[in-house]
């Protein structure tokens, strides 16, 4: 996907995944912007368009990386796929703040404030619950930002990574690509109960690791989100 006004450095996503994404959620009744819950699917349901988008980005690759944020709502398609196909998943998390995703929504689509905030609840809480039990990464976007050193040593020791950034100068290139700027849209405006709850106990999962309590208050969370969406099924 090229770069965009938005996002000047490029997303790093595949334009292949990005479109079946877009099918598969349409196939649903959704959309990228659709912070309803889903029908759901059968298993094994798109595993060949799965698997003819993967050998159509990456080959034989041993090592992939799949970044697409439909992924958060599409997860347990892709899982079967990818380990239908032998691959051995690894997730990495980033969790941005609510605020500050919901400003850069504001800035690059005509979504209001509210809307943003139900799509970044349905996007974490779906992503969460599909990868829990696997080898997995959550961090906050901003604790990335400030140490991204740390994030890589913390990522080998969660998942059984041997990334060494300082191999041939690698670390010196993040730095020079990874400058405070890239981080936008900061923001510290409070954001509603439901919402801070959710980021605070994801929050709590990227600085101490996996809970069974905080799962289950992640999962009461969940629920509750569902359950307000029903009163509001004539909001966009």
């Amino acid at each position: 996907m090229p770069p965009a006004a938005d996002n000047p450095r490029g997303f790093w996503e595949s334009n292949v995944v990005m479109t079946l994404n877009d099918q598969l959620l349409a196939e649903q009744g959704l959309s990228w912007n659709d912070w309803r819950p889903g029908p759901g699917r059968r298993a094994g349901v798109a595993d060949d368009r799965i698997r003819d988008a993967l050998d159509s980005e990456f080959g034989g690759a041993d090592l992939i990386v799949l970044k697409d944020p439909r992924m958060c709502r599409l997860f347990p398609e892709w899982r079967t796929a990818l380990t239908g196909a032998g691959y051995d998943i690894r997730v990495i998390s980033p969790i941005r703040a609510p605020g500050e995703v919901t400003a850069s929504l504001q800035a690059r689509n005509p979504l209001s404030r509210e809307h943003g905030l139900r799509l970044w609840l349905r996007h974490v809480l779906e992503a969460e619950a599909a990868t829990r039990g696997l080898a997995r990464h959550l961090m906050t976007w901003s604790g990335f930002m400030a140490d991204w050193r740390r994030q890589i040593a913390i990522m080998n020791t969660r998942l059984g990574l041997g990334l060494d950034p300082s191999l041939e100068g690698r670390d010196r290139a993040v730095d020079e690509f990874l400058t405070p700027d890239l981080h936008r849209q900061r923001t510290d405006a409070t954001v509603p109960v439901m919402v801070r709850h959710v980021f605070e106990t994801l929050g709590r999962i990227a600085a101490f690791g996996e809970h069974p309590d905080l799962h289950a208050r992640l999962d009461d969370l969940r629920l509750e989100f569902d359950r307000s969406c029903d009163l509001f099924a004539d909001t966009p």
